[in-house]
């Protein structure tokens, strides 16, 4: 009988559903049915990108909704690549891109393979990024390893160490990035330490028995494990010099990668069919959980930075994702949980290890504190203000260092870091400034001067305290063009200062020529434009056209026919609908005109029947679509405004089921207008109640276009606008019909509201 009950124990051991004792692991997603065995399997730093490889050299890369953002194949005979994502999530270095020994570069904001780096002589084994994002070192079967500087957005080698015997599986970063360690298959460990902005090898030794197979620092102090079938063994820096500390032979048998939990106090390694997690104390390493594998062999298990997840991957072609328990995430992941919000690139690339010691060093405890039973919740909200506040002051002051900012006096002056390229249909400069892209609408004469002195050009930005905080706002930005001494207004794509959910809606207003009439002007009343347009999105993917096309349209609206345009960037729904409701307070002349105008994401709900604006705060998981702006709603917010003559512009996707008719009918010039003037052809427009729309297309999808080149639609509009209304200097909405009318898809016309037979929405030549 106790043979019996042996035996059912083994099969219970070996059979075991995949399950752990201590952690509180808990299965949260799985890739099953692979095809082949999964050799890598991790997320990003800030958990927006989530990658694996399997042994047919294919590389899968998921966004944060889990859709598939990027896919590649290379040659099979290489067997499964290996990866790396840089510290700020702008890169990820893969090896074994299309043969045994190049390593590609991946953008991963268009998934663009920006570079391809071919020193290495045979297969790339392990691929990482130093902490601050300056170097990546490669390390091959070739007996070398490699390190390349990024710079200016570019890697380029910068020292190459072959004095190794075998093949070189692992290097890792000390947490400060000071120290540099590698070790090869005959088990010789080389300890580099930084000097300048180079290493220098200070240190080496080698144990036979002990091949490196896994090599990794300890996330915040000076030690290291090495990881081979013999074992772990630890070493301690004790003075200048690494010394062996302590081993462990028991489940630690491993020939795969070894993970540090983000706190350092885990480990995590694959035993052959199991994946085994390690306590680490000051003087021991033990096991105290383990995660089987149902019989197959393990290939490795890892954590997420913030310490929310555990991801094992093994032979059977699965990967599974775990949340678990007891497990304090990296420093970096406890800054950004302080902030509380998405952050800018140019914030992320700010986070380096110095920043964040300084951070987490001088911070108020008692604001980091756990929330007290007997503290309410206004109480506690207002805490972690205060701290997120103190946050983003501190690493505001992080990135002025960083990024050289002068201050002059309530000003900030941050130079540029290159040029994209000049549109000289569009007169508009695309540069770049910490990180970020932007748009400057400079004349090509003033650009040309530009392109030879723009290294002494600088930006201009406004810099307030603010309200009851700590931090600051960052806002007014503008270029100071060195060649002729102007400043010229500045759209970045986002405001590197500013947590993406904590960015305040840019309102622009644009001015206009002198508002006083030219000799023959038929206009009278005022014209205004409210112009929302979306590029960043919460939820939805990020646009790249929209606020430059409304840009574009204010300015030619304001330069050739007077009008009053504020541009609105990035709002949310409660701003959209609180900005309708301010032009629906204001006090209306009866020859007075309003275009509203609208750019970014649309959606159609065929359950619901009902077309949506999407904002920049709207949820993908909303069924119920009360975080979207409704065509209905718009419909009557927009009817209801007490401007005589409003004309609706969408740009935006299944913009045509504005009207649920999708009325194409239209009242325009008409040959009873031919022989009358100019004047009294405005005047008898003016009599009537206009309430029109045009919008890019009916329900459908429309394109964002190439960046920087507007979308198809905005293009043609822009043209209409630059048609001037002909000979007469009126513009009228079939006009502009006749310039956007083919564009693909086809764009849609009509009427809603109270619009009155024989309106029309002009626009007069200044």
């Amino acid at each position: 009988m106790r043979k019996i009950h042996l035996l059912f124990l083994l099969l219970l051991i070996a059979f075991a559903p995949l399950r752990s004792q201590e952690m509180g692991l808990k299965a949260s997603k799985e890739f099953s049915n692979l095809g082949e065995f999964v050799m890598q399997a991790e997320f990003s730093p800030y958990r927006n990108y989530f990658a694996y490889t399997i042994r047919d050299n294919r590389i899968r890369i998921y966004d944060r909704d889990w859709e598939m953002a990027w896919e590649h194949q290379g040659n099979p005979l290489a067997s499964g690549g290996v990866f790396a994502f840089s510290p700020d999530e702008k890169y990820m270095a893969y090896g074994r891109y299309k043969g045994l020994n190049d390593i590609a570069i991946i953008r991963l904001e268009d998934m663009k393979v920006t570079q391809i780096l071919s020193r290495h002589s045979y297969y790339i084994n392990h691929l990482e990024f130093s902490h601050d994002g300056t170097l990546l070192v490669s390390t091959s079967s070739d007996k070398r390893m490699i390190i390349w500087e990024v710079k200016d957005e570019s890697v380029q080698l910068l020292q190459l160490y072959d004095t190794f015997e075998n093949s070189v599986n692992e290097s890792s970063f000390s947490c400060d990035d000071h120290f540099l360690i590698a070790g090869d298959s005959y088990g010789n460990v080389v300890v580099l330490e930084r000097s300048k902005s180079e290493f220098e090898i200070i240190q080496k030794f080698q144990n036979r028995k002990h091949g490196v197979d896994a090599i990794t620092f300890h996330p915040k102090e000076n030690e290291f494990v090495t990881g081979s079938n013999y074992g772990l063994r630890r070493y301690r820096l004790k003075g200048d010099q690494f010394v062996f500390s302590d081993s462990v032979d028991d489940k630690a048998n491993t020939g795969n990668p070894v993970f540090f939990s983000p706190d350092g106090q885990f480990l995590a390694l694959a035993n052959y069919s199991t994946a085994v997690i390690f306590r680490v104390t000051v003087d021991s390493i033990y096991p105290v959980d383990i995660v089987y594998g149902q019989g197959e062999y393990m290939f490795g298990g890892n954590f997420s930075d913030d310490g929310e997840f555990f991801t094992t991957f093994n032979s059977n072609e699965k990967i599974t994702i775990w949340e678990i328990d007891h497990i304090r995430p990296s420093d970096k992941s406890l800054v950004v949980s302080w902030l509380n919000a998405g952050l800018s690139l140019a914030q992320r690339r700010a986070l380096v290890p110095s920043t964040i010691r300084r951070i987490t060093n001088s911070v108020n405890k008692s604001l980091v504190l756990p929330r007290d039973e007997f503290e309410t919740s206004l109480e506690y909200n207002e805490r972690k203000s205060k701290l997120g506040d103190w946050t983003l002051m501190m690493l505001q002051s992080e990135m002025e260092k960083q990024y050289k900012v002068r201050v002059r006096s309530g000003l900030i002056e941050v130079p540029l870091q290159g040029l994209e390229g000049y549109n000289a249909d569009l007169q508009i400069y695309k540069i770049v400034f910490m990180e970020t892209q932007a748009g400057v609408a400079i004349p090509i004469p003033a650009a040309k001067k530009f392109k030879e002195q723009w290294s002494k050009a600088f930006i201009r930005i406004k810099k307030e305290q603010d309200t009851g905080g700590k931090s600051y706002r960052y806002g007014s930005f503008e270029l100071y063009n060195p060649s002729d001494k102007k400043y010229y207004p500045v759209t970045p794509l986002e405001n590197p200062f500013h947590h993406k959910e904590d960015q305040e809606v840019l309102r622009t207003t644009v001015q206009t020529k002198s508002n006083q009439d030219n000799s023959s002007a038929a206009k009278r009343g005022t014209t205004y434009a409210l112009m929302f347009a979306t590029n960043v999105y919460d939820y939805y993917s990020d646009l790249v056209n929209p606020v430059l096309d409304a840009q574009t349209i204010a300015a030619e609206l304001g330069d050739s026919y007077g009008v009053v345009s504020e541009v609105v960037i990035n709002p949310t729904l409660s701003e959209t609908a609180s900005l309708i409701r301010e032009f629906a307070t204001k006090r209306y002349e009866p020859e007075d005109n309003l275009m509203i105008f609208f750019a970014g994401h649309g959606v159609y709900d065929e359950v619901f029947r009902e077309g949506y604006v999407i904002s920049r705060d709207s949820r993908t998981d909303d069924m119920g679509k009360t975080s979207y702006l409704s065509h209905s709603n718009l419909r009557t917010m927009i009817n209801n405004i007490d401007c005589p003559h409003i004309f609706l512009v969408m740009d935006v996707c299944f913009g045509g089921t504005f009207d649920p008719l999708m009325a194409s009918s239209h009242r325009g010039a008409v040959a009873e207008y031919a022989d009358i003037s100019t004047q009294e052809f405005v005047e008898r427009k003016l009599k009537y109640k206009t309430r029109l729309y045009l919008t890019s297309g009916g329900k459908e999808y429309v394109p964002d276009g190439r960046p920087g080149f507007h979308s198809p639609f905005a293009r043609r509009f822009i043209e209409s606008l630059r048609h001037y209304g002909g000979n007469d200097g009126v513009l009228t909405t079939s006009e502009i019909l006749q310039f956007v009318e083919k564009v693909n898809p086809q764009p849609r016309f009509g009427e809603f509201g109270d619009n009155e037979p024989g309106s029309d929405f002009i626009l007069v030549v200044r």
